[in-house]
């Protein structure tokens, strides 16, 4: 399957060195039934996406005026920094990069008009790993000679946000000045925008198909594309029109989120002819993070957001639960203060966010049962801090204080057997202490009584559990910090 890039051919020539595109100079038309009225949907309005820049030629620029001189487009990530991608900078028969002098990023939005403001390069950088025939790491970073503090950014994802960027079915947004027809050449003058949707991996890398608004698309294979690199995604209209980026949109924005969760995911990079049955291939940004990160191209926010927090009485101690709220930033702490509102005494704890998707918990020690507690949580990053979750009044008491899972062996036929620490009774008797496994994706829960050191448990099925040591007395029940298993029926 050829790749053809959607770097610009708005002239009549062949393109120019900057913006040569692989397998083929020109656009190849559209295969299939599908016709879109416009290929990148509608106008976009004068304070949407306003990080996006246009790439122009230095050298067309005096011949021929910023229109014929736009080639592709980029987003502005730092004051300083543009994304863009690989080959809109490469040549792609010689792999040069081409000098800083020959390009210039325009800020506007009508490429007639007089009033975009155009500032040169100081370098640019192309991921070391870009290989222009299979487009793979088709990414690289423009650092700008002056630096543009008045103009919005975007921030691009990271592995490490959190939030559904990525899931397959979420909606995102591409921009750009690229060709608006699959069979001919209409470039226009301001940038137009898309509502598309995100494939599933299966249909970016393992042929499955995928449907949008009852249009059904076919999906790339594993020769074609990498989803570990790549993302796909294009749109349908309800009268079965396709929505997709094109030749001129190269470089620029596909976008999830809003407000201040809004984030870059993807880079504009190749497809299979415009709006055909095939969907838009983008450069998934979340896997060039430290390429990003190298080239200054990401700035660290704070989080915006108060995490979620819950705090349960324990013995001599309050146990702090922490989530992180879908703000889009990146958590590398999570903090907890208890504060005896008689005294105002404080007392601490601190916790790192789990590798898998239970919440992360500490233990406020050194308190006293029956004293009612103040007790407030951030979450913090290298940037800052969050704002304070709402405070939660807890009293401690005197339930036992559980025991931990040390070993868990998980057999076939839904069976688990666990090796755990002794439950130690506080004032009252201790009635009793099992294993609690609770499905992570929801449901009853499964358990096994505590005999000596271990608990066999049987009645599991095929999923993830996380599972804790519960321990009762007359006061009350207090369990253990959770953890994930996975069974097997």
């Amino acid at each position: 399957m050829s790749r053809v890039a959607r770097a610009s051919c708005r002239y009549l020539a062949l393109v120019l060195a900057v913006a040569l595109v692989p397998l083929g100079a020109l656009p190849a038309q559209a295969s299939g039934e599908a016709k879109p009225t416009v290929v990148n949907g509608t106008d976009a309005a004068t304070d949407q996406f306003p990080y996006l820049v246009a790439l122009i030629d230095a050298e067309r620029l005096e011949s021929d005026g910023l229109f014929q001189a736009q080639f592709c487009g980029g987003t502005l990530t730092t004051p300083t920094t543009v994304v863009t991608a690989a080959h809109c900078v490469v040549d792609q028969t010689t792999g040069r990069v081409s000098l800083p002098s020959e390009t210039l990023i325009g800020f506007g939005r009508d490429l007639r008009g007089t009033s975009f403001r155009l500032v040169p390069l100081a370098s640019v950088a192309v991921h070391p790993g870009y290989e222009a025939r299979s487009a793979s790491r088709d990414v690289a970073v423009l650092t700008l000679a002056t630096a543009q503090p008045d103009q919005p950014t975007l921030t691009p994802l990271r592995p490490t946000d959190s939030g559904p960027y990525e899931v397959g079915g979420t909606e995102a947004r591409v921009a750009g000045w690229g060709n608006t027809s699959a069979t001919e050449k209409a470039f226009p003058a301001s940038p137009k925008f898309g509502t598309i949707v995100l494939f599933p991996a299966a249909a970016c890398g393992s042929s499955a198909s995928f449907t949008i608004n009852g249009t059904s698309f076919e999906g790339f294979d594993a020769a074609d594309a990498d989803a570990s690199i790549m993302l796909c995604a294009a749109g349908a209209t309800n009268a079965g029109d396709v929505i997709d980026s094109c030749q001129g949109d190269s470089g620029g924005p596909l976008v999830v989120g809003d407000g201040s969760a809004m984030r870059l995911i993807g880079v504009v990079s190749w497809g299979e002819d415009c709006a055909s049955e095939f969907p838009g291939v983008y450069v998934r940004v979340s896997a060039m993070t430290d390429f990003l990160l190298a080239n200054k191209a990401i700035v660290t926010l704070s989080p915006l957001v108060a995490p979620k927090m819950q705090a349960t009485a324990r013995h001599d101690s309050i146990r702090v639960s922490f989530e992180h709220s879908h703000d889009g930033t990146t958590v590398s702490t999570f903090a907890a203060t208890a504060t005896d509102p008689a005294t105002g005494e404080v007392v601490q704890c601190f916790t790192e966010p789990r590798t898998d998707e239970l919440p992360s918990t500490c233990l406020l020690r050194g308190l006293v049962d029956g004293v009612t507690y103040s007790v407030a949580g951030i979450a913090a990053n290298t940037a800052g801090n969050s704002p304070a979750a709402p405070a939660i009044l807890v009293t401690p008491v005197a339930v036992p204080t559980p025991g931990r899972i040390v070993k868990v062996s998980v057999k076939a036929g839904g069976k688990a057997r666990f090796t755990v620490t002794a439950s130690r009774s506080v004032g009252s008797k201790l009635a009793g202490a099992r294993v609690t496994c609770l499905p992570t994706a929801g449901g009853p829960s499964v358990s096994a009584e505590i005999q000596g050191a271990t608990a066999s448990m049987t009645g599991l099925t095929n999923g993830r559990y996380a599972c804790s040591v519960t321990a009762r007395n007359s006061v009350g029940v207090a369990e253990s910090e959770p953890r994930v298993i996975v069974a097997r029926s």
